[in-house]
C-alpha cells in the first residue's frame, strides 16, 4: 500500500461536497446510489503517514505533525475507513441519508444538525474517559478535555443569557429523559410526589405518565405522579385546576414543559403555584430550547429553579442533554452540588466528550444573528403551517400556535393518527402519529404533530410550508379512502392492505411522493 497524507485522508472522508451526479459508494457497487454526494469511502487505508492538518476537517494545520498508524500490531489490523470496513452499515447509512434528502422531515423533535458538529462528534473526543467534572477527574490526561467542558458551560449559559454568578449548568447528561431523571434523584426522596403535563395532553413520559393499570414511566415507578391537563374546550393548560390539584397533592416538584404543546406556558402562574405548596418548579424545555435561547417565545429562566433540556431538536446540536440550575440554595438545597453528584456519581460514568464537543459548537452559533434568524423563521412557518391547515378545515389542538409545532386533531375526519401516519410515510412525508386530549390509545392516537424545525434547516420559508400543509391534506384523504376500503376496523389490516398488491390508492400514493420528492430535492441538507 502506499503512503498517503493524513490530512489528504481526513479531508476525501469528512468534507462532502453537493455536487451532482456522483454517489457516496465506488462505481459499479451494487446498492442504492444517492446523487448528491461525492465518493466518500474510496481512500485505501495506510500503512503509516503523518497528518500536519485537522484530523477531522483538513483545515489549516496545527504546530505539532500527528503519526496516523493504520496498520499494527499482530496479524494486519488495518484502519479502514467505513466504506471498506463495513460496507453493509455504509450501505445503510447511505440509505438513510437518501431517505432524509428526499423526505419532508416534519417530526417536531428532529432536526439536522451542521457540518461542524458532525466532525466534532466523529473526533478523537469519543477516545477519553472523563469521568468527574473539570479540575476533579478520576483519570489523568484531561487537561484538554476540561479545557473543552468549561467552554461548554460558558456558551451554554451565554447562549441562554444566563449570568454565572447565580446559575450553573451541567452538560454531561446523555439526553433529555437521563436529564429529567438525574433532576429528580438529586431533588427528591423515592415515592416523593410531582406533577407533570398528562401525556395525552401533550406532556413527556419521563414526566411520570402512569395509566390505571401501569406505571408507565420509570419515573412514576419510583415517585408518586400526579398530572395536570388541558382544559378541553381551548386546548389549553388549566393553571386553575392545576392549582386546586397542587393544594391538595403537595407535590416536592411541579414540571412545566411538554413534548406536544403548541403554547407557551404561564411560568409566573406556575411560580405562584410551586411557591403556594413548597415545591420546586422545574422546566423541560427540550422541545423550545432553541427557540428560548433566540428569544423568540417566553423564557423559563426568570421563573423556574432548574432547567433541562435535549441538545439536538431546535437547537440543532449533537444528541445530548443538559441541565441548568440555580446557584443559591433553593428550599434548603444546595442545587449545584445535588444535580452534579446525581450526574456522576449517581446516574452516569464518564461523560460522552465528543458530544460535549459538538455541543459547544452548537451553542458558539447559536450565540449569532442567523440563529436567531432562523429561529424567527421556525415559528413564522409554523404559523403559516397552521393558518393554512385551519383554511383546509383541520382541527388544532388550542387553535393554532406559538412555537414550532402544532397538534392537529383527526376525529372529526373519522381517520386516526397511525393509519394517517402510515399513509404519508409512504408518500415521504415523515411526521407522527399522537395523542390529542380525550385519547384512549396511544398505540391508535387520533392526532398528528408536525413541526418546522428541521424543513427550516434546509431553507423551507412560509411559502413552502403552505405547500407542505397542502401535501398533508392530500396524504389525509387517501388515508380516510383506503380505511373505507379496507374490510374491518383493525389496525393490522389496514396496514397489510396497503402495503398488498392490491392496495387500489397506490398510483395516488405514488404521484404525491414524487411531487414531494420534487420540491425537497431543491433544497440541500447539511452535515456530512
Amino acid at each position: 500500500m502506499q503512503a498517503s497524507s493524513g490530512a489528504a485522508v481526513m479531508g476525501s472522508i469528512q468534507q462532502p461536497i453537493w455536487v451532482k451526479g456522483t454517489t457516496l459508494f465506488q462505481k459499479g457497487h451494487s446498492t442504492n446510489e444517492f446523487p448528491h454526494q461525492i465518493k466518500l469511502y474510496s481512500i485505501k487505508p495506510c500503512r503509516f503517514s503523518y497528518s500536519e492538518g485537522s484530523l477531522v476537517s483538513s483545515r489549516p494545520p496545527s504546530s505539532v505533525s500527528v503519526p496516523v498508524l493504520e496498520t499494527w500490531g499482530i496479524g494486519s489490523f488495518e484502519d479502514h475507513g467505513l466504506y471498506e470496513a463495513d460496507p453493509e452499515v455504509c450501505a445503510i447509512i447511505s440509505k438513510e441519508k437518501e431517505r432524509q434528502f428526499k423526505s419532508l422531515e416534519l417530526i417536531a423533535s428532529e432536526n439536522f444538525t451542521s457540518r461542524a458538529v458532525m466532525e466534532a462528534v466523529g473526533s478523537c473526543l469519543t477516545n477519553k474517559y472523563s469521568e468527574g467534572l473539570p479540575g476533579k477527574r478520576y483519570y489523568g490526561g484531561n487537561e484538554y478535555i476540561d479545557d473543552l467542558e468549561t467552554l461548554c458551560q460558558k456558551r451554554a449559559l451565554d447562549t441562554f443569557h444566563l449570568d454565572e454568578k447565580k446559575w450553573g449548568v451541567n452538560v454531561q447528561p446523555l439526553s433529555g429523559s437521563p436529564a429529567n431523571f438525574e433532576v429528580y434523584t438529586a431533588l427528591l426522596n423515592p415515592h416523593d410526589r410531582i406533577m407533570g403535563l398528562d401525556l395525552p395532553h401533550g406532556g413527556h413520559l419521563s414526566h411520570g405518565f402512569m395509566t390505571p393499570k401501569r406505571r408507565v414511566s420509570g419515573t412514576s415507578v419510583y415517585f408518586e405522579s400526579m398530572p395536570y391537563r388541558l382544559d378541553i374546550s381551548t386546548g389549553l393548560v388549566d393553571y386553575d385546576m392545576l392549582e386546586k390539584t397542587a393544594n391538595l397533592f403537595r407535590p416536592k416538584l411541579i414540571i412545566a414543559g411538554a413534548s406536544a404543546y403548541p403554547r407557551d406556558f404561564d411560568y409566573p402562574r406556575m411560580r405562584k403555584i410551586a411557591d403556594s405548596v413548597g415545591a420546586f418548579l422545574m422546566m423541560d424545555m427540550a422541545h423550545i430550547s432553541g427557540l428560548v435561547a433566540a428569544s423568540v417565545v417566553a423564557d423559563p429562566f426568570e421563573f423556574c429553579d432548574i432547567v433541562t433540556t435535549t441538545t439536538h431538536k431546535s437547537l440543532r446540536g449533537p444528541r445530548g442533554g443538559m441541565i441548568f440550575f440555580r446557584k443559591d440554595p433553593v428550599l434548603g438545597v444546595d442545587l449545584e452540588s445535588a444535580i452534579n453528584n446525581a450526574v456522576f456519581p449517581g446516574l452516569q460514568g464518564g461523560p460522552h466528550n465528543h458530544t460535549i464537543g459538538g455541543l459547544a459548537v452548537c451553542l458558539k452559533y447559536a450565540q449569532s444573528p442567523e440563529f436567531k434568524g432562523y429561529q424567527t423563521q421556525v415559528v413564522s412557518n409554523c404559523r403559516a403551517l397552521a393558518n393554512r391547515l385551519m383554511e383546509l378545515g383541520y382541527k388544532l389542538v388550542s387553535g393554532g400556535s406559538d412555537n414550532h409545532l402544532v397538534l392537529v386533531d383527526l376525529r372529526p375526519l373519522g381517520i386516526d393518527g397511525a393509519r394517517a401516519e402510515k399513509i404519508l410515510d409512504m408518500a415521504y412525508i415523515t411526521l407522527n402519529k399522537n395523542s390529542v386530549p380525550g385519547d384512549k390509545s396511544a398505540l391508535v392516537p387520533c392526532g398528528i404533530r408536525i413541526g418546522t424545525p428541521a424543513m427550516t434547516t434546509r431553507g423551507f420559508t412560509e411559502k413552502e410550508f403552505i405547500a407542505v400543509a397542502d401535501f398533508v391534506h392530500e396524504g389525509v384523504q387517501i388515508a380516510i379512502n383506503a380505511k373505507q376500503a379496507v374490510s374491518g376496523p383493525k389496525l393490522e389490516s389496514f396496514m397489510k392492505f396497503v402495503t398488498s398488491h392490491d392496495f387500489s390508492l397506490t398510483d395516488q400514493v405514488s404521484d404525491l411522493r414524487s411531487r414531494v420528492e420534487a420540491l425537497t430535492s431543491q433544497f440541500p441538507m447539511p452535515g456530512v
